[in-house]
């Protein structure tokens, strides 16, 4: 029995700039309540970086079905503009907590990485005006 197909949405971020969401499970049936939660956790995690973002894939899975266990996982695929795509992953015994872990990592490598990106122009323009001043 195939689990029915629900199609991605565009969330909007800040500047009305949005990226496509979309929500797959794999081992189990999601639910119109567990693809809202993970979609909204997700999308006010990566809202304020919103116009950098081309699309995000929210994979969940549940790697052991019935015998139970550590075995919920939520990996997180985001796609940002002019990069290498940013995966993470994150395991536990409860799926919303998995989801909660991998956006918060999510949130930190994005972070890091746009915040790297606008770094290194303003640390170069310093540079330049100090021999500017040095010079004249």
């Amino acid at each position: 029995m195939a689990a029915p197909r629900i199609e991605p949405r565009v969330v909007v971020g800040e500047r009305s700039v949005g990226f496509h969401l979309d929500v797959r499970a794999h081992g189990f049936s999601l639910t119109e309540a567990l693809r809202q939660f993970s979609s909204a956790h997700l999308a006010s995690k990566l809202a304020k970086h919103a116009e950098k973002i081309h699309s995000v894939v929210i994979r969940l899975g549940d790697v052991n079905g019935i015998k139970g266990g550590e075995d919920k996982t939520c990996e997180v695929e985001v796609h940002v503009r002019a990069r290498a795509p940013i995966v993470v992953s994150a395991t536990d015994h409860d799926l919303r907590a998995a989801i909660d872990a991998a956006a918060d990592r999510v949130q930190n490598v994005l972070q890091r990485k746009i915040g790297r990106r606008r770094a290194l122009p303003r640390q170069r323009g310093r540079k330049v005006v100090r021999a500017r001043k040095a010079l004249g």
